[in-house]
């Protein structure tokens, strides 16, 4: 159940505070220091901090919807926003 509400939350943040989080190619930084891998694709996306956490495939799939509309709008804004 918590790593559904992680889950949750991370999502959340990831929609409507976009500019909280900083991406590259591998990593997903929140201000607050929650860090997610995401360089191996959705199938090895896990949080790296503040506690390694894994997450099922259907929640993986989840994150990477977000994750994906992050790096588009981020795309979008262009390298100086």
């Amino acid at each position: 159940m918590a790593r559904k509400n992680n889950l949750d939350v991370i999502i959340n943040s990831l929609e409507r505070k976009p500019d909280e989080w900083r991406v590259d190619e591998f990593w997903a930084r929140h201000q607050s220091g929650v860090t997610l891998w995401i360089g191996n694709g959705f199938l090895g996306y896990h949080v790296e901090k503040p506690e390694y956490q894994e997450f099922g495939l259907l929640e993986r799939i989840r994150l990477h919807k977000a994750v994906k509309a992050l790096l588009d709008l981020k795309q979008a804004q262009g390298p100086f926003q």
